[in-house]
């Protein structure tokens, strides 16, 4: 049996003038069309208010999606257990779970965890206001949130 044949490489001329595009005007283009937002499936989301003083949420507890990414290792960002974890959640999920804990909640879409850049978003929570904690610390309110966030997710 032969071997198959070789693929040969042609030389390319500058006599193949017939096969070069013509040279084209940026101002022969239409102009740029804004971004249609009724696409958007985040319309239906109510809007948050805009915080400009930060500073007020300094002492608030961070939650990042990638902390409960059943997919992540305890490694690269997750922080409970792969059984209490979920698959891919993402930030505005949280929000609205943690909100339906009763505790004050904080939006940033902007802010991304340094191992999980892909998945945008940062959610900051009161633990505690004028002494009074009804959730103790950080791992109860991950425990409470897996649980909460896993029926949220069944329904």
């Amino acid at each position: 049996m032969p071997p198959p044949p070789r693929p040969q490489i042609e030389d390319a001329s500058d006599s193949d003038s017939d096969s070069e595009p013509s040279e084209m005007d940026p101002a022969d283009f239409p102009p740029a069309l804004p971004p249609n937002d009724s696409n958007d499936d985040s319309s239906d989301l109510p809007a948050l208010p805009p915080t400009k003083d930060l500073s007020a949420y300094a002492h608030y507890q961070c939650l990042y999606p990638v902390y409960f990414d059943a997919l992540r290792t305890r490694r690269t960002g997750r922080r409970v257990s792969r059984a209490l974890a979920s698959p891919n959640p993402l930030a505005r999920e949280i929000v609205d779970a943690v909100a339906a804990l009763g505790l004050r909640t904080l939006f940033e879409p902007a802010k991304t965890h340094p191992k999980d850049w892909a998945n945008p978003g940062r959610v900051k929570v009161l633990l505690r206001q004028q002494g009074s904690a009804r959730i103790k610390n950080s791992c109860v309110l991950f425990f409470f949130f897996c649980f909460l966030f896993l029926f949220w997710k069944l329904d």
